[in-house]
């Protein structure tokens, strides 16, 4: 396909990306080739760098999220993360992209190859910000990427322990049955989004890494939005049948969190279930910390084989002030998304940014409401 915004570039024809960048250069319609390929134009730029170099590139056919978590894993191991394909090109392209001193927003602009990543680099901004700090991966069992349609029906399994349970078999008796079949509703995936209010006259000579920090602050809020409708999810159900919170743990005094309420609590879910996770308002946590210090002995899994569960703060609304909300992150929760923050491609190649929507489609399933439960400070 000719390039449509034929300008001379610095990628093109750069020897040392030769083996994998296309001869005709970046051009606006990729975005809708990886669109029908069901991916991120990030993951197209790495399908095309495997292409090159014989699919040896780390982050060939891995979504964002598990991009984010390999890169992650390598900070944890104190080793420098592998550039991606975007890093790359901007990297060969002389572009200072990060750091405290970073090209400005306009140099992008200079050249059609560069100016064609723009949409993708804010879009990884985005994401990057809706990642950081998120609970979300904390406390799902599992990812999936929906990308036919945005509504999404769930396997389950069984509702009850009997009907799950197996059985020793003697000769010339039936075998026990576990269905897992389609639920009944759709899961309707939501839409988290706004829009851009900067012209490009204004962001022009403004630096990358100033631009970044206020493109991530707008993941941050996705994010905030986004585990809102998380808890939401574990407390009232996906909408099916059996699907609301399993399970309720009271405290033995209205308004007070004693040592029994805290095992209470920790060991509340049914077997095989253990309570991994949790998040309250800050009052209630602070209230349930207290309890803990003044525990003489806090149980642990290598003394008693049970395990405090992992803690986090959720200062907001969705949760009640006098209720934590937790699962067994193993089982409970399935996260739903589009795989990625969708801009408005072909409207920032042409500079035209002002008003430009930003979306994002989420939404969760529950897996098993038995690895889901509430703790309940108000009960009378």
């Amino acid at each position: 396909m000719e390039n449509k915004l034929h300008r001379d570039a610095p990628l093109r024809g750069n020897k040392d990306i030769n083996h994998w960048f296309p001869q005709d250069g970046l051009y606006a319609e990729m975005y809708e080739e990886a669109r029908k390929g069901d991916m991120t134009f990030s993951m197209y730029l790495e399908k095309m760098k495997s292409k090159g170099v014989g699919d040896t590139t780390p982050y060939y056919g891995l979504t964002p999220s598990e991009v984010f978590a390999l890169r992650k894993s390598y900070e944890l191991k104190g080793e420098p993360a592998p550039m991606t394909a975007m890093e790359e090109l901007l990297f060969r392209a002389g572009i200072k992209a990060s750091g405290s001193r970073t090209d400005t927003v306009g140099k992008l602009f200079e050249y059609s190859d560069l100016e064609v990543l723009v949409p993708e680099i804010m879009s990884n901004k985005i994401y990057a910000g809706l990642l950081m700090d998120s609970l979300v991966p904390k406390f799902i069992a599992t990812e999936t990427v929906v990308r036919s349609g945005y509504d999404y029906k769930k396997l389950y399994i069984s509702d009850t322990e009997q009907e799950r349970q197996t059985s020793i078999i003697t000769p010339g008796k039936d075998i026990g049955e576990t269905q897992i079949g389609i639920a009944q509703k759709s899961i309707q995936m939501r839409k988290f989004g706004t829009y851009l209010t900067i012209t490009y006259e204004t962001l022009e000579w403004q630096r990358l890494n100033v631009w970044g920090v206020c493109l991530e602050r707008i993941g941050k809020q996705i994010q905030i939005d986004e585990t809102d409708d998380m808890f939401y999810t574990i407390v009232n159900g996906d909408g099916n049948t059996s699907t609301t919170a399993g399970t309720t743990v009271k405290t033995v005094a209205t308004g007070v969190i004693a040592t029994q309420d805290v095992i209470g609590w920790a060991t509340g879910l049914p077997m095989p279930y253990k309570l991994s996770v949790f998040a309250g308002r800050k009052t209630l946590l602070q209230e349930y910390l207290a309890t803990l210090v003044g525990m003489n002995n806090p149980f642990n899994a290598y003394s008693t084989g049970i395990a405090l569960p992992q803690h986090y703060e959720w200062d907001r609304t969705i949760i009640t002030s006098d209720t934590f909300v937790g699962v067994d992150s193993r089982y409970g929760v399935e996260h739903l998304t589009s795989g990625g923050v969708l801009t408005e491609s072909e409207k920032i190649i042409r500079k035209q940014i002002n008003g430009t929507a930003i979306t994002y489609w989420a939404g969760f399933g529950i897996i098993d409401n038995q690895a889901t439960g509430i703790f309940d400070e108000t009960w009378s």
